[in-house]
């Protein structure tokens, strides 16, 4: 057998594991604990619109005083977009209400199911489409 017909079963066995690489990099990052929701209040301090989630930046008090910094990361933009929400719908400063599920490895990241703010409208993410199973 010649070394010019392996080649190409070789060159995209390699190619497939470089394209995966990517996706595990991706999902594997952060799980969330989605047995059990919580909720806290705080203020947004960055909201980045970018894929594969957008992400939201607060400030929260924790039970002594002291400011925490919080990630919440949320679905697509595109996603979002298609439930209703803009990239003006959270601004730096606005004070809101967050539920979801926190990251399993004790960092302060969540996973955002539901945003509140003070007049009591809500910002929703019902299905969680592009949320991996984790």
């Amino acid at each position: 057998m010649s070394v010019m017909r392996l080649v190409p079963p070789a060159l995209a066995a390699t190619l497939v594991l470089f394209c995966s690489v990517p996706v595990v990099a991706h999902h594997g990052a952060v799980s969330y604990d989605i047995t059990k929701m919580i909720t806290f209040k705080g203020t947004v301090t960055r909201v980045q619109w970018m894929n594969p989630h957008a992400e939201i930046e607060m400030d929260v008090n924790d039970p002594a005083g002291k400011i925490q910094k919080y990630t919440v990361e949320s679905i697509s933009p595109l996603s979002l977009t298609r439930i209703g929400w803009t990239q003006n719908s959270l601004k730096p400063g606005d004070q809101i209400s967050v539920t979801g599920n926190l990251s399993k490895n004790g960092t302060h990241i969540i996973r955002l199911k539901k945003i509140v703010f003070p007049a009591g409208n809500e910002l929703t993410i019902h299905s969680g489409e592009d949320y991996a199973d984790q």
